[in-house]
Order: structure tokens, then sequence, then C-alpha cells
């Protein structure tokens, strides 16, 4: 069994950083490796991408310029599938739209469901306004991952585009079955009845502001934005789901009932629960623990 060499194992400790969230830490890691080998495009492809959820423009392109000139030397020898996918992220963060579509081509006719250069493609030919191709994408994604919610988003903000309004709505649902509190499912489909109906205001935009106020604690202000979002339309059984599970967190488990018994009403499987029995059973678990405790009637 071979050792790891030492540069291997600082980018996995920088690795591991980053995939808990610490950027500074797994920074670090990758400059320290980096003073060893200036050279690898691992390390230069990791500290672009760090640069870049940093905010940090200006280096995000350094560390990319580098990049780039590092692998088109390598590809220069030898044309691998991830060669090029690490010069595609090096033209993305240098936004070279034309050669970024050039390199996703060639990766394609190399492995033509890779998912990462699937997903550029999409998001590439969505940004140029060539949404009936970019659905072809979203397509060939979703055939192999159906409730995919980034490749769902994009089709729906494509067929918005196209104004197929009910073929949209559909990829919105789907996304909200799986997670009735999604905020860019819940914002796109606002602006899908918008753009439909022309409408200024929808019981999506005070669900939005229900979801920002549940995510603060704000639950007082919070349930006002869902009692209003279902005032103004009671037909979608999201927001019915998603209020349940606000009352669910401010332990009111009689309206929380209430709550979910109609969003199952308007859709069977909202919120994605297949066993709603084991739910209710729980739900009234709860209700009379509150009961005796006397925090409800």
């Amino acid at each position: 069994m071979f050792k790891k060499s030492k540069i291997a194992k600082i980018i996995e400790k920088g690795n591991q950083h980053y995939e808990k969230g610490e950027l500074i830490d797994a920074k670090k890691m990758y400059l320290k490796g980096l003073a060893m080998e200036p050279d690898n495009i691992v390390i230069l492809n990791n500290l672009a991408e760090i640069h870049s959820r940093l905010g940090d423009d200006a280096k995000t392109k350094g560390y990319s310029k580098i990049l780039l000139k590092n692998c088109n030397k390598l590809l220069s020898h030898k044309k691998t599938k991830e060669l090029l996918i690490i010069k595609a992220n090096a033209l993305l963060y240098l936004e070279k739209g034309n050669e970024i579509n050039e390199v996703l081509d060639e990766i394609l006719k190399i492995d033509p469901d890779n998912m990462t250069a699937l997903f550029h493609k999409s998001h590439h030919l969505e940004k140029n306004r060539q949404h009936r191709e970019a659905l072809k994408y979203n397509e060939r994604i979703l055939k192999k991952y159906p409730y995919d919610i980034i490749a769902l988003l994009s089709k729906g903000r494509n067929l918005v585009e196209l104004n197929e309004f009910d073929e949209a709505e559909v990829c919105y649902n789907i996304i909200l079955e799986i997670d009735p509190k999604n905020k860019a499912a819940i914002n796109l489909k606002s602006t899908l009845f918008k753009k439909k109906n022309n409408w200024t205001i929808t019981a999506h935009d005070l669900m939005f502001k229900a979801i920002e106020n549940f995510e603060r604690e704000h639950f007082s202000t919070s349930e006002t934005y869902f009692k209003q979002a279902i005032e103004m339309n009671p037909n979608f059984d999201e927001i019915w789901f998603a209020q349940g599970e606000l009352f669910i967190r401010t332990g009111k488990i009689n309206k929380a009932i209430e709550s979910f018994e109609k969003a199952f009403e308007i859709n069977p499987t909202s919120g994605g629960i297949k066993d709603k029995k084991k739910l209710f059973k729980l739900l009234n678990f709860m209700k009379k623990v509150n009961t005796l405790l006397g925090y409800e009637k």
C-alpha cells in the first residue's frame, strides 16, 4: 500500500476544512500546498473557488488565470475529461463564455452523461437566453436525477421565459413537495404568476416573507404572513404545509394538525409525506403531552 505524499495530505486536510465550511482554514492549507507546488491545478482550482465564495473577485480571477495557463499546458500533452472540467471552471470564473461552451462540448464528446458539464452547459445557454436549447440539457440531467432541485429550478426558469407557464409550475411544485420552504422555488413561482397573470403581488410573496421570518425565529411575524398568504389564496398546499411546520415549532399542535390536513386535502403527497398516519400519530401524541402540560385544550 502506497503512502500518501505530503502534498496529498495537505490537499485532503484542506478539503476537510472546506467541506465543513471552514473556508479560511481551508485556504491556509491550500496556500501551504501551493508554496510547495505552485503549478498544482487542484490547489489553484480550490483557491479560486474559495475566493469566489468569499466574494474576492480579484483573487478569484488571479488564481483562475494561472489555473487556465497550467491547464492549457497540460492539455497540450494529453486531453482528459478531468483536465477539461478544471479548465471549464477557470473559464467560468474568468467569464469567458464562448470558450467555456467549446470546452463543455469537448467534455460531453468524451462523456455524454457528465453531470458537471451538463449543468455548466445548461447554465451557459440559459444565461445567453437560448432557453429551448438549455431545456435539452435540463432534461438530460433530470432523466438521471428526476428530483435534482438545481435542474428543476433551471428548467422552470427556461419554461417561464418561453411562456410555458403550466409546465414551469410543475417544476416548482415538485421542488415544493420535496422542500415546502424552498425560497428559490417560492420566489420563482411568484415570478411565474406575476408574468402569467400580470399580478403585482402573490400569495407566494407573503409566503416568502413568512419563511424568512421563520428562519430568523420571528415566529409571530411569520404566522401573520402565513395567514395573509392563505387569505390571499388558500389553494396552495405548500403554504398550508409550511404553516403546519411553523405551528409544530411554536408548539401549537392543534393548529398544526388542521394546517397539515388542509395541505393533504389539496395535495395527498404534500411535503413528500408518504405515511400520513405516522405523522398524525406523532402529532396527536404531541397534542396529548401539550394538553397534560396545560398548553392546549
